[in-house]
């Protein structure tokens, strides 16, 4: 059974806070030692090109951790929220995800590709403009990724599977474990 759109739009946007939250600790860590300031920043370009680059880092691996590694070796292909309401990424022929599947899905799909909203993806794009400096490309990559995450949230609403466009990516479905 399929899961509704708004089920998974709720454990999105949960996972999408719980994950942010815990990749900005590292961030927070590096800004404070840096700065003595103990606030968070979004612009991770204001730190030392070095910080910077560490801080982008950090926040992808966190990024990865929550949405790849916990889903295939911890969570049977689900997140915090997608364990809390009862489904699950799954391949296409019904199998468990594993590692490769995953990060098709995660990286390449939801960070690279979709990034909009994804702290992953934010991570992405300050790493180019700490690396590159080009302000331009940042805003461009950032409105390229917003226009595809829509356009991926639309495919999935009016898609029969209701899959999204990282979905096709890696080959993966959602689960309804919950009938």
């Amino acid at each position: 059974m399929r899961v509704s759109i708004f089920k998974r739009g709720i454990a999105t946007i949960l996972d999408i806070y719980i994950s942010s939250v815990l990749a900005h600790i590292p961030i927070l860590l590096i800004y404070s030692i840096e700065t003595g300031e103990v606030q968070m920043t979004k612009e991770l370009s204001a730190l030392s090109t070095l910080n910077g680059v560490l801080a982008c880092i950090l926040g992808i691996l966190i990024a990865l951790f929550y949405y790849v590694i916990l889903p295939v070796y911890k969570f049977d292909g689900q997140t915090l929220m997608k364990k809390t309401l009862g489904f699950k990424v799954v391949k296409m022929d019904g199998n468990n995800v594993d590692l490769n599947t995953m990060f098709k899905r995660e990286l390449l799909g939801s960070m690279i590709l979709e990034g909009g909203f994804v702290i992953g993806g934010s991570y992405l794009r300050q790493l180019i403009l700490i690396i590159i400096g080009s302000k331009s490309l940042y805003k461009g990559l950032l409105y390229v990724s917003f226009v595809t995450t829509i356009l991926s949230i639309i495919i999935m609403i009016f898609s029969k599977s209701n899959r999204a466009i990282h979905d096709y990516i890696a080959g993966t479905k959602v689960l309804n474990l919950k009938d």
